[in-house]
């Protein structure tokens, strides 16, 4: 039976990739929820993983106090699930709370799609098709992280030449649970291969400035 040492040492390294440091000009607790909730969307910490808050303030040189706090900002966005008696874990992935997600977002970005036609400029376009280059090679080199990214800084831009930056910023509130179970989906070749042409063809329609498509 491992020790509970050994078990805290494998979680740190499983979280804190090498040469990471905090920057000490900048919040700490907004760095290190930065940190966790990319180890939870990117599934490097699985559902049901124990959270070693001690752990986690002494591997970055912290006191506890802004690993606390980046812990109840993650409770809040239901990442973490945090018991008084028996400690904080990794949330598992509901299926109603990743369809009531995909539901709001796919609202907020098809709203987004409309405007983004009437009024997206050239140069916004080149970047998108930048973007679609990108996840080629993301897909073809079978980088599942490379890939998400990717469509994120798809729709991103589209926001972005629509105007509506608060789009966006709402769209990221309920991206997590998405997040999750694409990088669980993404390595799967036909997933893949299926968002390129949904890119491809919303693009064709940007071009065309057809709000319609």
């Amino acid at each position: 039976m491992k020790s509970e040492t050994t078990v805290q040492d494998a979680f740190i390294a499983r979280l804190i990739p090498a040469g990471y440091a905090l920057e000490r000009s900048q919040p700490l607790s907004v760095q290190i929820h930065a940190l966790l909730r990319d180890a939870i969307v990117t599934m490097t910490l699985h559902p049901n993983d124990v959270i070693y808050e001690r752990a986690i303030a002494e591997a970055l040189g912290v006191s506890r106090t802004p690993v606390r706090e980046a812990l109840l900002q993650l409770a809040r966005e239901e990442l973490v699930l945090i018991a008084a008696q028996s400690g904080t874990f990794v949330a598992p992935v509901r299926r109603e709370q990743f369809v009531e997600s995909a539901l709001i977002r796919k609202v907020l970005e098809t709203a987004a799609i409309r405007r983004a036609a009437e009024i997206v400029s050239t140069r916004e376009l080149e970047q998108l098709h930048d973007i679609q280059e990108a996840h080629r090679r993301a897909i073809a080199r079978d980088n599942a992280v490379a890939a998400i990214a990717c469509d994120n800084a798809f729709h991103a831009t589209v926001s972005a030449a629509a105007r509506l930056p608060r789009v966006q910023q709402l769209v990221e509130l309920v991206r997590a649970p998405i997040d999750r179970v694409r990088h669980v989906t993404v390595r799967d070749p036909v997933v893949g291969e299926v968002t390129l042409a949904q890119h491809q063809k919303l693009l064709e329609a940007l071009e065309r400035h057809d709000a319609d498509a």
